[in-house]
């Protein structure tokens, strides 16, 4: 095969072209779950597990508790204990042999400091080593001691005196519920409803149905409202703490437990509020209450914390199932928009806020302003946690409820080793009209399947594991139960945006009539190192004004094996004739530009064959060009026919261009076919052919 032509030079500089066939070497097994990439992630750009949360020094900190939680709830699940003993080294470097705590003061009375105590539950469970017990055991104490309010509400900490804070419902009351499950203390867990009770009374918003950030039962503080002493506004993450606490506190208290159904109604009220939140992506708002606002962004933290909190409480029976949709929908939106897998598989989460206070040294008024301009960063560990409890969550549904929802990526393997055993199947689970691109990798094997791509479907890829071995196999025929050419497809893409990789398309029906391998309707369709198998009729590409494009494919057939009217380029491709026939029949309309241009191809016969034309005018303005090919022996002198109408001869546009090989010799081609100029093909460069390219990356 010689050098790319001027033509495709200049192609190549407008398209950065490369090649794109994909070795077996990368060809990808079946992904690993969200949860555990995740979590995987996390552990290198973390060696040690007391850098969580960005930190240069050991800190007691809740934001260890959260991640290193899920990464425990990861080795529940999935049993890989180095997930366990991620975790079991930063209790093991903070717990000291007394039963202290590195960086922890009880007299500070700060809820935040309760929530990585959490974890040492199951370390105490797992090791049976006494100083978690003590260490349980003293942060225990610091509920005795923690400041209240009037109606018994708990201050956030001793330094914020009067205050009630969402975020401090998570961080202490699940200790205290589970302290008392483990301990049989019951008399904790009407502290902990009443603590639920109370900061909803404190916060809640009748206006809108939203929880605010927090509350001054005194009244003094500037950014509380001096009537109801509420903050300002309704901060996602704050409502996110006071869900996940809700969900996981009702894990441990007792069913008929005075007061429960109160939490209930609570978690019911939040389930229907972040209904009716929910942005169209399925995530919400930095600001609830300022959705949609100038400035406002969707934020990653809140929108994990609300997906794990819905898909838990109906788990649960806590809310009604019809909240599974919205749960649903926000895991789809949160793979969308936040997750990120980097060149080396690392997975990230992006948007998310890194802090947000009321008050302070330097002083947060809690205005709209503040929460929209703090800092927003990848990989906070109050986005990576909930995203790792909310994949648990997801990854624990049976398959029929997770066909709708991710992955980016989906294996089709015959023997149970990927996600589904037929392409179908795994077609039927992607996402109408989605936005991003969804890559299927099918493993050797030869799927016996009548396939279509449908309509409703963009942006997707199937790619095969190897070329020769992928096959997807039909063996339908027009003469077959008055079927008619158009039926008989193995392969119908009538989706844009698709592409095939390294996969056979075959109709093996015996030569009985027309057979069709490959039928396109699509726009913006890719044949990447395919083959198309079979023998009249093979590659139907069957609407006009869609455009195509085959690269490094195989071709074979006896007659008409490429025919339609759509506008399709063939580069770099081997043409095979399997009987003295016509290799296309396009059937261009008189108002579409350009039809069938090969380009760099070999034409290739079968031993015996050796009367083939180049092509035949099914429709009168049929358009095919051959250039810079090589053509076998087996083409005709004349190299054209009008399909036994002389009155084609006027309209059909058939041309040539720099070919080579026996079968190149133009000097009996007929009169009415045309020999391009250099000129000729640099306007072609030029010609519309080539605007889609704008709107349709090739590569």
């Amino acid at each position: 095969m010689k050098n790319r032509s001027i033509l495709l030079g200049c192609l190549g500089a407008m398209l950065c072209i490369t090649s794109m066939a994909q070795t077996t070497e990368d060809f990808p097994k079946k992904q690993k779950p969200w949860s555990v990439r995740m979590a995987e992630s996390e552990m290198v750009r973390n060696p040690e597990s007391w850098q969580v949360d960005f930190q240069p020094s050991l800190k007691w900190d809740y934001c260890h508790g959260l991640e290193l939680g899920a990464m425990m709830d990861v080795y529940d699940r999935y049993g890989d204990s180095k997930f366990y003993d991620y975790a079991l080294a930063y209790a093991d470097t903070m717990v000291n042999e007394d039963g202290t705590i590195k960086k922890y003061k009880l007299t500070d009375y700060s809820l935040d400091r309760i929530n990585s105590g959490k974890m040492l539950f199951r370390i105490y469970e797992q090791t049976k080593d006494e100083k978690y017990k003590k260490a349980l055991d003293l942060l225990r104490t610091q509920f005795d001691g923690q400041p209240r309010n009037e109606d018994g509400g708990f201050w956030h900490k001793k330094v914020y005196p009067n205050q009630m804070w969402l975020d401090g419902l998570y961080m202490g009351t699940p200790f205290l519920a589970e302290y008392a499950y483990r301990n049989n203390d019951p008399h904790a867990y009407q502290e902990v409803i009443n603590q639920i009770k109370i900061v909803a009374r404190h916060t809640y918003d009748p206006s809108n149905g939203l929880f605010r950030h927090a509350c001054d039962v005194s009244k003094r503080e500037k950014w509380a409202d001096k009537t109801t002493g509420q903050s300002q506004h309704c901060w996602g993450r704050a409502l996110g703490w006071y869900a996940m606490a809700i969900v996981d506190n009702l894990d441990f208290i007792p069913l008929h437990e005075p007061g429960r159904d109160s939490v209930l109604v609570i978690l019911n009220q939040i389930a229907k509020t972040l209904k009716k939140y929910q942005s169209p992506e399925g995530l919400w708002y930095q600001v609830m209450d300022k959705s949609g606002e100038p400035g406002n962004y969707l934020e990653s933290s809140c929108s994990s914390m609300f997906v794990y909190s819905l898909f838990k409480a109906v788990r649960k029976g806590y809310i009604p199932a019809s909240y599974f949709a919205v749960a649903r929908k926000g895991y789809e939106g949160i793979l969308n928009e936040f997750i990120k897998v980097d060149e080396n598989g690392l997975v990230s989460i992006t948007k998310a806020c890194a802090v947000a206070g009321l008050g302070g040294k330097n002083y947060r008024m809690g205005d709209y302003s503040y929460y929209i301009n703090e800092l927003i960063r990848d990989n906070d560990p109050k986005a990576v946690g909930p995203f790792i409890l909310a994949s648990l969550e997801w990854e624990g549904l049976p398959k029929e409820k997770r066909r709708f929802a991710e992955p980016r990526e989906l294996v089709v393997a015959q023997d149970g080793t990927g996600d589904y055993s037929t392409i179908a199947e795994a077609l039927e689970s992607v996402r109408a009209f989605m936005d991003f691109d969804v890559k299927i990798y099918v493993k050797k094997g030869t799927y016996k399947e009548k396939l279509i791509v449908p309509s409703w479907l963009q942006n997707v890829e199937i790619i095969g594991e190897d070329v020769q071995n992928t096959i997807i196999t039909n063996a339908d025929h027009a003469n077959m139960n008055n079927m008619g050419t158009f039926r008989t497809y193995t392969v119908k893409v009538e989706g844009n945006h698709i592409t095939f990789r390294n996969i056979t398309i075959e109709n093996n029906a015996p030569k009985l009539g027309q057979a069709v391998a490959l039928h396109t309707e699509g726009d913006c369709l890719r044949f990447i190192n395919c083959r198309f198998l079979g023998n009249q009729d093979t590659v139907y590409t069957g609407v006009a004004g869609t455009r195509l494009y085959f690269e490094d494919c195989y071709i074979e057939g006896t007659t008409d094996f490429i025919f339609g009217p759509s506008t399709a380029w063939f580069e770099n491709c081997t043409i095979h004739s399997k009987a003295n026939s016509y290799v296309t029949a396009a059937s261009t309309p008189e108002n579409i530009k350009y039809g069938y241009i090969f380009n760099n191809c070999k034409l290739t016969a079968e031993e015996g064959v050796d009367k083939v034309y180049l092509g035949r005018p099914w429709r009168p303005y049929a358009y095919t060009l051959f250039m810079n090919c090589e053509l076998g022996k087996h083409i005709v002198k004349a190299g054209w026919d009008n399909w036994r109408n002389p009155k084609n001869e006027k309209t059909a546009r058939y041309a040539e261009y720099k070919n080579t090989g026996e079968g190149a010799d133009i000097s009996q081609r007929v009169s009415w076919a045309r020999q391009l100029s250099d000129k000729d093909v640099k306007m072609l460069v030029k010609s519309e052919f080539y605007t889609f390219s704008n709107t349709w990356d090739l590569y």
